[in-house]
Formats: C-alpha cells, structure tokens, sequence
C-alpha cells in the first residue's frame, strides 16, 4: 500500500530545494574561504534553514489534503522520525560534550530527520497505534 501522497509538483519541488540546499553549502563553502564579507555568510548561511522551512511547509500543504489514513499515516512517521533525529541529536551532543566524541555539524539533523522517515515509512503500515 502506497500511502503518500502523489504529487510531481512537491516531488520537483522537493528535489529543487534539496538541490538549492547543496548548491548553497557548497557556495557557502566557497564564500567563506574566499573572504567574501559577513553580510554575505549570514544570508547564505540563512538559505539552508529557509529552504527546509519552505519543504516543510509544502509537506504539510501536501498531506493536508489527503484523507485521513494518509494523513495518520504520514503523522506518525515524522513522529517516529522527529523522535529518532532528537535522539541523536541529544545523544551526541552530551557525547561531544562529556565524552569528546567528534563534533557532527547540526544541520544534518535536517537530512537525517528525512532519512529516518524514509526508513521508517515501509515500517509503520497502518494507523493503529
């Protein structure tokens, strides 16, 4: 059973924006090492949590409009995938700070959060709890 939503206008968008959201670490990257000025890294480095606001957001405008088993479907995947980003998000930050485990940059929290809810969609199959 399929359950999310079909869409080639979200998928297109999502694809562009996880492209914009590359193409800008890697121009950020760039900026940075050139000595480009401060003004400039901010508004760069702003892009990244902007444009997962804006996939978020079109998710949600997404499922919205589905009928209710896709939507608790899809609501209880992000949980379990919103539990397991935070989860290791704290994890190893208190590892970084007690036990000097290497420091991991926070923003791929945002990749990981939607890798985990792709591992966890084929397992979560119904809506009961």
């Amino acid at each position: 059973m399929f359950t999310w939503p079909n869409s080639l206008a979200y998928t297109l968008s999502a694809v562009g924006l996880w492209s914009l959201f590359l193409v800008d670490l890697i121009v950020l990257s760039w900026a940075r090492q050139v000595g480009l000025p401060a003004p400039i890294l901010w508004t760069l480095a702003a892009f990244p949590g902007a444009s997962g606001l804006l996939q978020f957001y079109l998710a949600y405008r997404l499922i919205s409009r589905q009928d209710e088993l896709v939507r608790a479907l899809t609501a209880k995947r992000m949980m379990a995938a919103a539990g397991l980003t935070i989860a290791l998000a704290t994890g190893w930050a208190v590892a970084e700070q007690f036990v000097a485990a290497p420091n991991v940059p926070l923003w791929l929290m945002y990749p990981f959060f939607w890798s985990a809810f792709a591992a966890v969609t084929p397992l979560i199959r119904d809506s009961e709890p």
